[in-house]
């Protein structure tokens, strides 16, 4: 190769390098106007989904994966207890055919198309239809009463019957429909008034369904609490809470959930002293609950939410790159424990695994990370060291708070509807009539014939009793 072609190439280089340097710049502002959209983009999200955020609230992910057909949920860890239905590849499950009530034979005698008369029947083609009655008017019932006096005491008697209601003039159909009216189908006292109109010609003014409404609290009030009395002697109850007005004020709404049995309580205290009205200061059961400090005040044995510990470990990685490792530990932790447990240990091996977990906790603690968000998270890991792994030892126990979560979503979706109880009245109906109807559905109860054999029940409370006494702002 001569000096000259030498040169050229040389020549040819340098400038092909120049070409490369301001690719790479440009590629690298490039990379930085990614960055900042990406950063503000990651902002923007927070605001609508925060560590906090429930898994059922998470619905982009969810669409996400289950769109790509990858099978990259086997890498994350289940905090939501699965998504419902039927899964890809099963069979479809049809609904059993009703007995027919009536049959009508349906005949034709000649072809609609020449005339020609038919002779006989070639064959037949049944065919299953099931239709409501039309609806009926409303029965008037008029119950006379009969007063007695007794003649050796002097004690006034006056007889009773099972569907006379003590007060008011609408039997216990209408109460039943319309506390279900209002707290399942979600309806506003106005449109209730309107579909008994409607449905049955029955005159019935919103304030009157109110009331309907009430009376069924009432009545349900003994009930509520022998729910309270079931989940006071549990061996673990799922507690969780959220804000709701009263007359424009912060009250709360409290649940306590177990397997078969839930309560809700409306209170003005976000304290301590709910859980130890409701569950009495003696409650000796596991409670499950989220990172408040109510609980730890109420109760040493708990179990802390991995699910809420999970999402703010991974809202932390997002924000500073020292949370990503530790969130990847986390993770893998919560899987590991999990998959572990699959298997039928004894209480030795648990006591162990639970033991081998909790310094693996503690090696996470012990990194020095700068202050911010995962600091914050590592305190929060700390503060609750004790309340993590009891899940490991106690097979009754959930390492997530998603029961209660679950029980509070018709309570929220509630209260987008209505914006505010009243006051003390609209309070006690709120929980008894709520607790009364997620009770009914654990226990796979049918709610209308529960609510009308609430309504029917002669030992209602008399009103001055009803309403209890709220606990003050904590």
């Amino acid at each position: 190769m001569g000096r000259d072609q030498l040169l050229e190439r040389i020549t040819a280089l340098e400038g092909r390098v120049d070409e490369l340097e301001q690719e790479k710049e440009e590629l690298k502002q490039e990379n930085r106007q990614l960055r900042e959209e990406n950063k503000r983009l990651r902002a923007k999200l927070r605001w609508y989904e925060g560590p906090h955020t429930p898994p059922s609230k998470d619905q982009s992910d969810q669409e996400e994966s289950s769109s790509s057909g990858e099978d990259e949920d086997d890498e994350q860890p289940r905090t939501d207890g699965g998504t419902p239905g039927r899964k890809p590849g099963h069979d479809p499950e049809w609904r059993p055919a009703p007995d027919p009530d009536e049959e009508i034979e349906v005949t034709c005698d000649c072809c609609p198309e020449c005339g020609e008369a038919f002779d006989e029947s070639a064959g037949v083609s049944p065919r299953l239809v099931e239709e409501l009655p039309d609806p009926q008017p409303p029965e008037v019932t008029q119950y006379n009463r009969h007063h007695y006096e007794c003649h050796s005491c002097g004690t006034e008697t006056v007889a009773s019957h099972p569907d006379c209601p003590d007060e008011g003039q609408f039997g216990v159909n209408v109460i039943a429909q319309a506390a279900l009216s209002r707290y399942d189908h979600r309806l506003p006292y106005r449109k209730i008034s309107d579909r008994f109109e409607q449905l049955h010609g029955l005159d019935l003014s919103a304030a009157s369904t109110w009331h309907a409404t009430e009376r069924a609290a009432r009545a349900g009030r003994c009930e509520y609490e022998q729910i309270r009395r079931q989940i006071q002697q549990a061996d673990v109850v799922h507690i969780d809470e959220t804000g709701i007005k009263r007359d424009g004020e912060q009250a709360w709404i409290w649940t306590f959930t177990t397997e078969k049995h839930t309560l809700y309580a409306v209170r003005e205290s976000r304290g301590s002293d709910v859980p130890k009205e409701v569950l009495g200061e003696d409650f000796a059961g596991t409670v499950v609950c989220d990172g408040w400090t109510a609980y730890p005040a109420f109760s040493s044995n708990l179990q802390r939410c991995w699910a809420h510990i999970l999402r703010e470990a991974e809202d932390a990685a997002d924000k500073q790159a020292e949370g990503e490792p530790i969130y990847r530990a986390l993770k893998q932790l919560f899987v590991a424990l999990q998959t572990r447990l699959e298997s039928d240990l004894t209480v030795r091996e648990r006591s162990e695994l639970q033991r081998v977990a909790r310094r693996e906790l503690e090696s996470l603690i012990e990194r020095s990370v700068p202050d911010g968000p995962v600091a914050t998270l590592l305190g929060k890991i700390e503060g609750g060291l004790d309340h993590w792994l009891t899940f490991v030892g106690e097979p009754a126990v959930s390492p997530t708070n998603n029961a209660a979560e679950n029980a509070l979503r018709e309570p929220v979706v509630l209260r987008k509807l209505i914006g505010t109880l009243r006051n003390d009245r609209g309070m006690f109906v709120h929980e008894t009539l709520l607790s009364l109807l997620a009770t009914c559905r654990q226990q796979g109860r049918n709610p209308y014939e529960e609510f009308k054999r609430i309504a029917r029940n002669n030992e209602m409370i008399p009103r001055a009793q009803a309403v209890p006494a709220v606990a003050s702002s904590g």
